[in-house]
């Protein structure tokens, strides 16, 4: 009796240790398929109610323009998510003139060009 308990206590051991084996072997393999976190914090993605809050824009304006193409932006399913660097060129984009100032013209140049045709 004290035998057959010895071995099954030597088996369960011997179990165990294929356990702890497997389960590590998971591990690895998990970790080797999780992508490394960023290694700047800063690069982590954004929502837009986040980017809406730092740049005074409202979160709808930011979801509209960057559905148009008009903003960089990264999607996920429906949602939309911003870098630093997407940020970065929306206030570059932001400080650009968005239409070429417009020329102003007088009546008289008007009438000399019509009466010039």
């Amino acid at each position: 009796m004290e035998y057959e308990m010895k071995i099954e206590r030597d088996r369960v051991h011997v179990d165990g240790c294929a356990v702890a084996a497997a389960i590590r072997e998971l591990a690895a393999a998990v970790r080797a398929t999780t992508p490394e976190p960023p290694a700047d914090p800063d690069a982590l993605l954004l929502m837009a109610e986040e980017v809406g809050e730092l740049l005074q824009l409202s979160p709808r304006t930011l979801k509209d323009q960057a559905a148009a193409g008009v903003l960089p932006h990264h999607r996920f399913g429906k949602h939309y998510r911003f870098t630093r660097g997407d940020v970065a060129e929306i206030v570059r984009l932001s400080a650009a003139p968005v239409k070429p100032p417009r020329r102003r013209v007088s009546v008289q140049d008007v009438a000399q060009d019509f009466r010039a045709a």
